[in-house]
């Protein structure tokens, strides 16, 4: 019989977790990557702040957006069907508020063909 070890069974199942972490965040959806690329844009002028989803595809692509701010209690969501062609840069959803930019959170998410890609978010 193998004597009972803390140390190695500690590492074993931070080993496990880690993995399991792993499994768990891939199945999320992606971020964005290959052909397609996508963020929100932050842009202030005057006291207003305007957020505008942008994508860009190396390949002709068809899907939803989803491009979804909150602050408070105030909840602003828009959405729907883009179309690009390769090298093309498409704008999706504007929204304009006032005040900063702390407090908000934001989410702009792509769906094509049967996966949802998650956009970068940089406030």
């Amino acid at each position: 019989m193998t004597p009972f070890v803390p140390k190695t069974a500690l590492a074993s199942a931070l080993a496990a977790l880690a993995l399991g972490c792993t499994a768990i965040a891939g199945q999320g959806g992606d971020t964005a990557d290959g052909p397609l690329a996508c963020t929100v844009e932050m842009t202030s002028r005057g006291g207003m702040l305007t957020l505008e989803g942008v994508a860009t595809s190396d390949t002709a692509m068809s899907g939803d957006y989803h491009l979804r701010v909150a602050r408070g209690g105030t909840l602003m969501t828009q959405g729907g069907p883009f179309h690009l062609l390769p090298g093309e840069t498409a704008r999706l959803g504007r929204v304009m508020l006032n005040g900063p930019a702390r407090g908000l959170e934001v989410e702009l998410t792509l769906d094509v063909a049967g996966r949802t890609h998650r956009c970068p978010v940089d406030l």
